[in-house]
C-alpha cells in the first residue's frame, strides 16, 4: 500500500495500473502516451516527481523511471535539470511534413517544394543522355565507387557553398533526409541527446524518434547561439553532438552570422563533438558564409541537398564527410539503399561539370528574389522574418489565435501553411507564428495565396491596417 494517502492530494497526473501481463513499466508509459494524445495532459504540463508517482501507484521507482525514460525517448516527454519533468511541447503535434491530396483545391504554401517550371535545363539534358549507345547501363546498380567525374562533380558542388572537399570526404546519398538518418543512426546510440535550435526541421524529429535519440533545444542569448547555450546544453544534458540549419534555418529563416559559426566549430573541436550541418538551402544564397564544417575539418559533417536547388525529382545530396567518420556513415548508407541511383548521379555530375547547374541555381535565385519582393509588397503590413534569397518566411500571428488554429482555419479557407508547433523542440514555449514556403505553387497561385493569407490575417485583427 502506498505510503502517503493521495485521496486528496493534488496531482497533475493519477493513473490508473490495470491487472495485464504487460510490464508494468510499459502499460505506464502506453497510459501516458495515450493521455497525451486525447489531450487528458497538455502540452507545457508538469508531471508529478516520479518518487511521489511511485508512492502513489505503490510501485518501484526504477519502475517509473524506466516509464519515463521511454516516453522521453518517443519524444513525449523532457526533463529539465531542476525544474523536473514536463509534456513536451510538441507531444501531440504532426511532425511529418505532408503533401496534399490532390483532389483538394489548396494552394501549397506549406510544402518547400521548388517550382518545376526550371526543370526544362534538367529534363532536356537527360533526353540528350537517353539517346546515347550505354544509356542503358544508367538503369542498373550503380557503382561504390566513385569515378573521377564524379568526384569532380561533388568538389565543384561543395564549392560553391565555400567549402574545400576531396575524394575520402566525399559520399553520395539518395537526398538529404536520407543523409540525416544515416549519420544519426552511425553517429549516436538510443537514449543519447544532441542539441539543436528550439525549432527545427521536423524531418530531424521524426528521424530522432525513430532511432531513440533525444533532442535537447538551445537556449539562446539575445536571439543567437552563445558559447553559454553551448556549455549548458553539454554540462546539463550531456549532449553528444549538434545540428543546424545555418543558411535560412527551418522554420525561421534566420542567417547564422559568421561569429557564431566560429564558436560553434571550437566549441567543437575542444569537446571533439560531430556537429551536422544541414545546408539544404545554401545554394540559393548568392553568396553564402563559410560553413561551420570548414573551421571543424575532423568533426562538421556537411550535407548538401540536390533537389531543393536543381530540380526535385533528383533525389541526390552530397556529404561531406571527416576522416574518423566516414566508414560507419559510408556503411549505413550501403545497408540503406546499396548506391544512390546511377542515373540520377550521372545526370548530376553532367550538370554539374558542364555548367548548366550554374544557370539552373541563377534561375532558382532570381526567382525567389522576386517572389520575397513581391511578399514584401503584397504583405508590407505583416509582421514577418524573412531574406531576399530565403524560401520561407516566419510570418507572426495575432495574439488571438493560436498558430494550430491558424493553419487548420487558414486550410479551410484554400491555403496550406505550417504552424509553429510542428517545428518545436523539447518544452519550448510555441512561438507565436507559422511557416511560409514562397517555392512550392507557380505565380498566379502564390499571389493568390498571399491574398488569403493577408485577409485571413486582417480579418483576425483588424488593427493590422
Amino acid at each position: 500500500m502506498p505510503v502517503n494517502s493521495f485521496e486528496h492530494y493534488p496531482m497533475s497526473w493519477k493513473p490508473k495500473l490495470e491487472n495485464t501481463h504487460t510490464p508494468i513499466y510499459i502499460c505506464l508509459a502506453n497510459q501516458l502516451k495515450e493521455d497525451i494524445i486525447t489531450g487528458k495532459l497538455t502540452p507545457g504540463t508538469k508531471l508529478p516527481p516520479q518518487r511521489e508517482l511511485a508512492d502513489y501507484l505503490d510501485i518501484n521507482l526504477s519502475t517509473v523511471t524506466r516509464a519515463f525514460k521511454l516516453c522521453e525517448q518517443n519524444g513525449l516527454i523532457c526533463s529539465a535539470v531542476g525544474r523536473g519533468t514536463y509534456v513536451a511541447s510538441d507531444a501531440a503535434s504532426q511532425n511529418l511534413i505532408l503533401l496534399n491530396s490532390p483532389e483538394k483545391e489548396i494552394i501549397e504554401m506549406g510544402a518547400i517544394l521548388p517550382n518545376p517550371d526550371i526543370n526544362e535545363l534538367a529534363s532536356n539534358y537527360l533526353r540528350q543522355m537517353s539517346t546515347e549507345p550505354d544509356f542503358y547501363k544508367l538503369l542498373q546498380y550503380g557503382s561504390i565507387y566513385y569515378d573521377e567525374l564524379q568526384i569532380k562533380a561533388a568538389c565543384k558542388w561543395f564549392n560553391y557553398s565555400g567549402l574545400q572537399s576531396s575524394k575520402s570526404h566525399i559520399i553520395y546519398a539518395n537526398g538529404s533526409q536520407n543523409g540525416i538518418f544515416a549519420t544519426m543512426a552511425s553517429l549516436f546510440q538510443k537514449g543519447e541527446r544532441i542539441a539543436t535550435m528550439p525549432t527545427t526541421y521536423p524531418g530531424l524529429k521524426t528521424v530522432a524518434k525513430i532511432l531513440g535519440i533525444q533532442l535537447q533545444p538551445l537556449p539562446l542569448f539575445d536571439g543567437k547561439v552563445t558559447l553559454q547555450s553551448l556549455e549548458y546544453v553539454y554540462k546539463n544534458h550531456n549532449v553528444k553532438g549538434f545540428y543546424f540549419i545555418p543558411d535560412f534555418n527551418n522554420p525561421t529563416s534566420e542567417i547564422m552570422d559568421l561569429d557564431t559559426r566560429k564558436t560553434i566549430a571550437h566549441f567543437c573541436n575542444t569537446y571533439k563533438l560531430p556537429v551536422i550541418e544541414d545546408a539544404i538551402y545554401t545554394l540559393f544564397m548568392p553568396n553564402p558564409l563559410p560553413p561551420i564544417a570548414s573551421f571543424t575539418p575532423d568533426y562538421g559533417i556537411f550535407i548538401s541537398s540536390v533537389s531543393k536547388i536543381m530540380s526535385p525529382g533528383l533525389r541526390l545530396a552530397l556529404l561531406h564527410v571527416p576522416t574518423q567518420f566516414y566508414k560507419p556513415i559510408w556503411e549505413c548508407l550501403y545497408a540503406m539503399h546499396i548506391t544512390s541511383p546511377a542515373l540520377m548521379t550521372q545526370l548530376f555530375t553532367r550538370l554539374v561539370i558542364s555548367g548548366n547547374f550554374d544557370e539552373i541555381r541563377s534561375l532558382r535565385i532570381a526567382e525567389l528574389k522576386e517572389r520575397n519582393q513581391l511578399f514584401d509588397n503584397m504583405c508590407s503590413e505583416l509582421s514577418t522574418i524573412g531574406h531576399l534569397h530565403s524560401p520561407i518566411r516566419w510570418v507572426l500571428l495575432p495574439d488571438n489565435i493560436t498558430p494550430a488554429a491558424f493553419e487548420k482555419k487558414a486550410y479551410e479557407q484554400g491555403l496550406q501553411v505550417y504552424s509553429a508547433d510542428r517545428f518545436i523542440v523539447g518544452n519550448t514555449q510555441i512561438p507565436h507564428a507559422v511557416r511560409l514556403s514562397l517555392i512550392s505553387t507557380p505565380l498566379e497561385s502564390f499571389k493568390k495565396g498571399l491574398d488569403i493569407l493577408k485577409t485571413f490575417i486582417f480579418s483576425i485583427n483588424p488593427l493590422s491596417t
